[in-house]
Formats: C-alpha cells, structure tokens, sequence
C-alpha cells in the first residue's frame, strides 16, 4: 500500500506539470492610429483540455495619453458568433469563452480608444501572466503617411510606404514581451 501511494504522490504532481490546461499561445494584431483614435483588431489563439467556460478579462492602456474605449466588439471565430461582455471597465472588458465543443478556438477581439495625446499603446506584458510564451505573433501598425512615429518601444523589423500609409511589421516566436508596444507620434 505504501508502493501505491509513492507511485501517486509522485504522478499526479506531473500530470499536473504537464497537463495542457488552458492556454494562450498565438496573436496576430492590426494597429491603426487615425485621427486621434487608435483602432485594434487581433485573432487570439487559445487553447484547453477542459470542456467548460474560460473567463478573459482584456487590459486596456490607462493613463492621461488615452482616453476611454468607447466601443468593443468580441466575436468566436471559430463558432461564428458573437460574445457578449459580462462587464466593461475604464481599463478592462471581461468575457467568457467556451471550450465545451472546441478545444481550439480563435477569438477576435477589435475596440477602439481615443488619443489624448501624440501616443498609443497596445499591452503585451499581460502574457507574463500565462507563465508561458507565445509560440507566434504578428503585429502590425497602419499609420497615415503623413504621420511620423518619433519612438518605438520595440523597434519594428520591416515597414511598406504606400502613398496613403506606412506599415510597420514585427513577427515574434518563443514570444514573452517584457514591454507593451508603445509609440509616440507627430504629424509632418
């Protein structure tokens, strides 16, 4: 009996290790900043072992730069259908998902804040609290041409000029942001 209960004290503790659970492990995001509001658009990519409801809470930038989120839209790629939110604040929105029929599911999530001021800030460091690092992201940044981006928190690694817009890229893997992306603007 005593076998038995080493065996156990030592197998469930690595189930629990390696057991998949529910996670967060891709986002592709499209930033636009356009008179005076900032506009995002991400795909997230969750995942879970467990067939029942998952509740997000999403951050939003607070401070005197920004103002309020004045509309956000949550839909289940995936099902194809709407989520309601179950409460929204100055500097969070928070909804359930449901993994009762997918184990997989793409989330879209797209709001947009008004700009107090010459910058804009999307939150990354929030992935800190899944302990556990994006397999991929994909951020893009769509700013007027007439628009000049004076500071990076992270520095993009490619950019396309159109006559109408710049377009500022970073694609990440084995991803865990340490800053939000962050970025100061002037009008040319």
């Amino acid at each position: 009996m005593l076998k038995v209960f080493l065996v156990l004290a030592l197998i469930i503790p690595f189930i629990n290790v390696f057991s998949q659970g529910f996670s967060f492990y891709k986002e592709n995001i499209t930033m636009k900043i356009e008179k005076d509001y900032f506009y995002v658009t991400g795909i997230y990519y969750l995942k879970s072992d467990r067939s029942k409801s998952e509740t997000l809470v999403y951050p939003f930038p607070v401070d005197s730069s920004f103002g309020a989120v004045d509309s956000i839209f949550v839909f289940n790629l995936t099902t194809n259908e709407n989520i309601m939110l179950k409460k929204i604040k100055t500097n969070y929105a928070v909804f359930k998902i449901d993994f009762s029929h997918n184990s997989e599911l793409m989330i879209q999530i797209a709001y947009r804040q008004k700009l107090l001021a010459t910058r804009a800030e999307y939150i990354l460091e929030s992935t800190i609290s899944w302990k556990k690092p994006l397999d991929q992201a994909n951020y893009q940044l769509i700013v007027p041409s007439n628009m000049h981006i004076c500071k990076f928190s992270i520095p993009p690694q490619d950019s396309i000029i159109t006559k109408k817009d710049i377009v500022y890229y970073w694609e990440k893997f084995n991803y865990m942001p340490s800053e939000n992306l962050i970025f100061e603007y002037k009008i040319k």
